[in-house]
């Protein structure tokens, strides 16, 4: 028994890399705890992950171009800010960017921030234009729908005049990131004209005239027109300044109640200073023209009566003709039936024997008006059998 403790103690300290098991509660008990791999495996793992990162960053020094920065990727600037003048005020006008700056779908638009600035108008120049930009207004996105791409509108009414503005506007996304400013707008502001007096109207096949009184230092008008119960538009129906005192509008429908009004333009520097509607002006466009008259008509007495035929109208908004009979001796003719002939023939039954009759035709539109033609020429003839 002593040889083979002997034994194991000889056969233990040789292994250095394991560790000894517990002391026993008893000596019966011949049980052990399996050995541990200690240092040598703990090296080899951090030998390991130093080699992989090693190898990551060795495949990255292949790229041409550093990352970009994911807070720089803003909206792209607005380039097509314009600014008109509408009725005293100035109307500022841009299209909402589609994509951010590394040409991605814009879609975390929060807000629109409206910069400007002032100077004094002094002659044609300004004096301290473009220099220590405020923010005047900010446009928060709050709907659901999407404005990517849509136009965006902002009225100003708190404008000087003499005084020169410069604008620009920055779109922000939800991580408050801004763009560049967008291209500069500058705009003249002066006061504006006197509304235009005694605006009328004619109406017409499709048309409407207007005319109007020349204002005092208006130097061009423009057109508003809307349909009734409609709201006042932004834009007028004139694509430049009118410089005369009429305008003709061509664009309307029959039947249909237009209101019209008209403003005063005033050229400041490079700035067209718009004044206030004039009274607004009802007008119904309609067909007051009617067709041609019907030609080539003949008359042949029948045994059921007196037969009719004539060449129709050229117009292409007929809708048919009115027959119109009296006798010889008689000053006015008689039409002979309430509604249109449809087509170009007709049969008089109503007829005496011997009796000598003058005829003549008509040609109605379509038109609520129901123009009527000219008479065709008449044509005499006896009704025998």
């Amino acid at each position: 028994m002593r040889g083979l403790r002997l034994e194991a103690k000889n056969v233990l300290p040789q292994t250095s890399n394991l560790k000894r098991s517990a002391p026993q509660a008893k000596r019966s008990d011949r049980s052990f705890r399996r050995p541990e791999v200690c240092t040598p495996f703990r090296i080899n793992t951090k030998a390991f992950i130093l080699l992989g990162l090693i190898l990551l960053l060795s495949l990255g020094c292949g790229r041409k171009a550093p990352p970009v920065s994911w807070d720089t990727i803003v909206p792209r600037r607005i380039v097509d800010l314009e600014a008109v003048s509408r009725a005293d005020q100035l109307l500022l006008q841009w299209t909402a960017p589609k994509e951010n700056t590394d040409r991605s779908a814009l879609t975390d638009l929060a807000s629109f921030t409206v910069l400007r600035s002032d100077g004094d108008l002094v002659g044609d120049e300004c004096r301290g234009c473009g220099e220590s930009p405020k923010v005047v207004y900010e446009m928060k996105m709050g709907g659901k729908e999407p404005v990517a791409g849509k136009k965006m509108s902002l009225l100003f009414e708190d404008l000087q005049a003499r005084k020169v503005y410069v604008f620009t506007v920055v779109s922000i996304n939800r991580s408050g990131y801004p763009s560049a400013p967008s291209n500069p707008v500058q705009v003249y502001w002066d006061y504006s004209p006197q509304k235009p007096s005694v605006v009328t109207a004619d109406r017409g096949d499709k048309r409407v005239d207007l005319s109007w009184e020349p204002v005092v230092s208006a130097t061009a008008y423009n057109i508003y027109r809307r349909l009734e119960g409609e709201m006042a538009p932004l834009h007028p129906v004139n694509r430049s300044p009118l410089t005369e005192t009429r305008y003709t509008d061509l664009n309307v429908e029959n039947e249909k109640k237009y209101v019209y009004t008209v403003r005063a333009v005033k050229r400041m520097v490079k700035t067209d200073v718009e004044g206030k509607d004039s009274q607004d002006v009802p007008v119904t466009p309609t067909d007051l023209i009617p067709p041609g008259a019907p030609s080539e008509l003949v008359a042949v007495p029948l045994k059921k009566g007196m037969e009719l035929n004539w060449r129709g109208s050229r117009d292409p908004d007929v809708l048919g003709y009115n027959v119109y009979r009296r006798k010889v001796g008689e000053t006015d003719f008689k039409r002979l039936r309430t509604d249109p002939v449809p087509k170009e023939t007709f049969l008089d039954t109503d007829v005496e024997l011997g009796q000598e009759y003058e005829y003549s035709v008509t040609a109605v539109d379509r038109s609520p008006n129901r123009n009527e033609s000219p008479f065709s020429e008449e044509v005499r003839v006896t009704y025998i059998q």
